[in-house]
């Protein structure tokens, strides 16, 4: 085989993190009152959406540090609500991540691919997500025990995509660049990370896409793709 250890993203390619974080804001829609300011569930989300993407953003490019984006979260956009102090946004965001973490939903076909490279590959979960949020999605999704080592940027003390975080991975464990592929849905901090790293990428896109500034090793729709490509 081609690669002896593989990188894996967490977030939106194991676990259904988008599907999970917008089932437990609706529940946060609702029982902190933002019913009384918005007509619906969209109209909310639709303000909350950009303003966490765009921290996110931030976030991976080390321009903010966590407690930053937990503090921003909820306050930035909703602080012309009169109920809505600095610490109210914080306690509301640590319900968010409570009930996020919580959520059990997975990626279809995520136990169908780690159940087929778990005998053959070594497997290193790659994640920009916070240490006590990532080891509770682990848990409570049931993937704790097919991961040889788990990286976060955290630990690394650097996000992906920066080359820094990939270094740091090798490093922990003991992998080779050419013998080591990285899989993630997202396309600037795993694919084109890994490719400014010289890791090769498995960029998983099950939507339609634009044309990418370049040509990620292999592309999927489906993490069954993964297993035929690997094995």
């Amino acid at each position: 085989m081609k690669y002896e250890t593989i990188f894996l993203d967490l977030d939106d390619t194991l676990i259904d993190t988008s599907s999970n974080n917008y089932e437990a804001l609706t529940e946060i829609f609702t029982e902190y009152g933002f019913d009384n300011d918005y007509e619906t569930f969209d109209d909310f989300y639709e303000v909350f959406k950009p303003y966490n993407l765009s921290l996110w953003k931030l976030y991976e490019q080390n321009r903010i540090n966590k407690e930053d984006l937990k503090s921003r979260r909820f306050y930035e956009p909703f602080k012309h609500i009169e109920k809505i102090s600095q610490k109210r946004a914080l306690e509301i965001n640590n319900d968010f991540m409570f009930r996020s973490s919580s959520k059990r939903r997975l990626i279809d076909g995520a136990i169908e691919l780690l159940e087929a490279l778990k005998p053959k590959f070594k497997i290193i979960m790659l994640s920009n997500g916070f240490e006590e949020v990532q080891y509770k999605k682990l848990e409570m999704a049931g993937l704790e025990g097919y991961f040889d080592k788990v990286i976060l940027s955290d630990q690394a003390g650097v996000n992906k995509p920066n080359p820094l975080i990939f270094e740091f991975a090798l490093s922990e464990s003991n992998a080779s660049k050419e013998k080591t592929v990285m899989i993630g849905d997202n396309w600037i901090s795993d694919i084109t990370g890994a490719r400014n790293s010289g890791i090769d990428q498995m960029w998983y896109a099950p939507n339609e896409y634009n044309k990418t500034d370049f040509e990620p090793t292999y592309v999927i729709k489906e993490l069954s793709e993964a297993i035929e490509i690997l094995l």
